[in-house]
């Protein structure tokens, strides 16, 4: 069992800039410098943030990929964050080809303290834009609420967490699926006893990409009068216009002796592959886990095998398992790999708590084929 957790804390090392923000246990990816395999944090407030862009859009995809760090750094510390408290952040770039050159500059900028990173090819809304970042990240402002302090941050306060997966309301066009979509996870927090001013992340795959204003557009409203959270934007292929799926507050929920509870909606099914809530108490560490990709070589079966055998590892060794993910989100860039995924979800996940989940087919995932990222808990 790999025991090489590296404790970043104030005491321990000058990469953690406050010694009252929580500690973080990272472990580093084995052959992605500046990743790691998995982060595992207390609880404690953490930033959202929305993707997040270069100011100098002529640059290449590196000198992008530094700025756009840069511009994070900048949210967190308003906050009182900075870099070095990343515990999560998702690569979205606009061709494949500047994988390598961003994979490098991470490696150089999060040496010390690597993330979890997960990576995936989409449009992006700037145009010009070769990479867009968002991130997840502990900081010192502890507000009693959500706080949304600029369009492109908001604060998730300690305690309780709910996790809702994507949902889709059918509709001809994309504004009037996101609206009707949006009204469905209003009414979702609602029935949660939570309420819009709650919620501190809103990710939204959808197409044609193209149209990505009408989004924007339809999810302010939807929170308006209140300032819209940040909002994440990705392509997806599919015949629905578009999926939504949320992160909120839950205050000082708790859930008895289980860290974690699956809630389930009223008016929609239920399934032994997925949930469509993750109840997370008040309390409770989060783990967040690195992309995983399966390789190239063998079927799409044993590629999902290996994934899911790497998954189990990495979650043994945050001191978590498969009953204890939070959220999964499958990127495919094979249609043909979405039978055999349900199939090995029915060997390893317990039916009556499945991970609250999104599956999401792209035009390409940076990796090999198949990949995913994950939030857990700890199993005790």
């Amino acid at each position: 069992m790999k025991r090489f957790f590296v404790l970043i804390a104030a005491a321990a090392t000058a990469t953690f800039a406050f010694a009252d923000t929580p500690p973080i246990q990272r472990v580093p990816h084995s052959h992605r410098n500046g990743t790691a395999l998995f982060v595992r944090a207390a609880d404690g407030p953490l930033i959202f943030t929305a993707q997040v862009y270069a100011a100098d859009l002529s640059r290449d995809a590196r000198g992008q990929a530094g700025q756009a760090l840069d511009q994070i750094g900048l949210l967190l510390a308003k906050a009182g964050g900075d870099l070095t408290t990343v515990l999560r952040l998702n690569v979205y770039l606009a061709d494949e080809r500047s994988a390598a050159a961003v994979d490098a500059l991470l490696a150089e900028r999060f040496d010390a303290a690597p993330p979890a990173v997960t990576t995936v090819v989409s449009p992006l809304s700037q145009p010009g834009a070769l990479v867009a970042f968002d991130a997840v990240a502990a900081v010192k402002k502890s507000p009693a609420a959500v706080e949304v302090i600029t369009s492109s941050a908001a604060i998730l306060p300690a305690g309780g967490k709910v996790f809702i997966s994507g949902q889709a309301e059918k509709a001809a066009d994309l504004a009037t699926a996101t609206q009707l979509t949006m009204e469905s996870l209003h009414r979702s927090l609602a029935h949660l006893g939570l309420t819009k001013t709650d919620v501190v992340q809103v990710k939204a795959f959808i197409q044609p990409f193209v149209d990505h204003a009408v989004v924007t557009a339809a999810v302010a409203r939807s929170f308006a009068p209140a300032p819209m959270p940040p909002l994440v934007l990705v392509e997806w292929i599919s015949p629905l216009p578009t999926e939504i799926e949320l992160v909120a507050a839950a205050g000082s929920t708790t859930s008895g002796t289980d860290p974690l509870t699956f809630p389930t909606l009223p008016g929609m099914s239920v399934s032994t592959r997925f949930s469509r809530v993750a109840r997370v108490a008040a309390g409770t560490p989060l783990i967040f886990i690195s992309g995983i990709d399966g390789g190239t070589d063998g079927s799409l079966s044993e590629q999902w095998q290996r994934i899911f055998s790497k998954l189990g590892s990495a979650l043994f060794d945050a001191g978590s398992s498969f009953r204890h993910l939070v959220k999964t989100t499958y990127y495919l860039d094979d249609p043909a790999g979405t039978a055999p995924l349900g199939a090995i979800r029915d060997v390893y996940f317990d039916p009556a708590r499945p991970p609250a989940a999104s599956a999401v087919r792209l035009k390409g995932t940076a990796r090999p084929h198949l990949a995913l990222d994950l939030v857990a808990v700890p199993a005790k």
